[in-house]
């Protein structure tokens, strides 16, 4: 048998040695030779914990930024299937983005949140979202438009006059126009709609009218007939860009996307420097979820020194996952 021996210092050592007599060292553990460190002895089962939390990963889902039952700002979902997807749910991003585009981006965490009570079901989380869409999209015009210039005029004075005959007499159609201009100045709306209906019925071509009985409609909230209004004015006037962006906004209001996305763009066909078509338009492609058609018209408007509102721009930047700097 080969003498025991010091491990640090090569000192032969008796047998009944708890330490080196030069060196000092510990020798308990003459067999083992030096002890190992702990990461050495430790690493097999470190890896063999790190596999098994991966493995543990894929049949679940973690939810942050809801309160569990537990009262735990996070809770742990068992998927359907095994898998990686849309391991980690950040319930609060998810629930203020559009319906469409929390759908599209995140199916499997909506269907998650809506299954833990997180989030309402179907037509209850859809209707919300539209409702706090429709109040953004509201509060982001709003903003827009203070900053192009002087706030816009109430809608009673944006009424128009317009000539159809050279000499009207009080049976003209430019004389019944002007009688709904004055009961609609007076907030007598159903008789301002019913002069500027007999306007249009001896005029058929009266824009001013149609533009006028437009404005009576919304200011009732009947914003479908405001939008054919509307589209009549433009069909008899098509350069008229004014009438272009009125009939936009009346389609973002009434959730009729696609519309309002091809009525701005006709408006920048008209006028390419129109900075409220390129708004209109990037809105209405936001509640779509077409972000980077949204994207090129945020970016339109930087170059015609018009900034999107910084809201909005948020609200994009969220939804589509990129940095409004690229």
């Amino acid at each position: 048998m080969a003498p025991l021996e010091c491990q640090e210092c090569k000192a032969p050592l008796s047998k009944s040695a708890e330490n080196c007599p030069l060196c000092g060292a510990s020798v308990r553990d003459r067999k083992a030779g030096k002890r190992k460190p702990w990461y050495e002895r430790t690493s097999v089962t470190l890896c063999v914990a790190a596999g098994l939390l991966v493995v543990a990963l894929g049949f679940v889902h973690i939810v942050i930024g809801v309160e569990s039952p537990f009262r735990l700002p996070v809770d742990i979902v068992r998927r359907e299937s095994f898998g990686y997807r849309e391991t980690f749910i950040d319930a609060r991003a998810i629930a203020a983005l559009p319906y469409t585009a929390a759908k599209l981006k995140y199916p499997l965490s909506c269907e998650v949140l809506q299954r833990r009570g997180y989030l309402p079901s179907g037509r209850h989380f859809e209707a919300r979202t539209v409702v706090r869409q429709m109040q953004d999209i509201g509060r982001w015009q709003a903003e827009f438009t203070r900053t192009l210039g002087p706030s816009e005029p109430p809608w009673e004075e944006r009424l128009q006059t317009g000539i159809v005959e050279e000499q009207a007499d009080p049976e003209s159609a430019q004389a019944d126009n002007a009688r709904g201009i004055a009961s609609a100045r007076n907030g007598e709306y159903q008789a301002a709609l019913a002069a500027f209906s007999r306007a249009i019925r001896k005029a058929p071509a009266y824009a001013e009218a149609f533009h006028n009985r437009a404005l009576v409609y919304i200011a009732l909230g009947n914003l479908g007939q405001g939008a054919a209004d509307f589209d009549k004015v433009v069909e008899i006037r098509p350069g008229y860009i004014e009438g272009y962006v009125e009939q936009g906004r009346l389609y973002l209001k009434t959730g009729q996307q696609e519309d309002a996305v091809a009525v701005f763009s006709r408006a920048i066909e008209v006028d390419s420097t129109c900075a409220e078509a390129y708004l209109g338009r990037a809105l209405a492609c936001y509640v779509q979820g077409q972000y980077d058609r949204a994207w090129q018209d945020v970016r339109q408007l930087e170059y015609l020194g018009t900034p999107a509102p910084a809201g909005f721009v948020v609200a994009l930047s969220h939804a589509s996952g990129r940095d409004p700097g690229t």
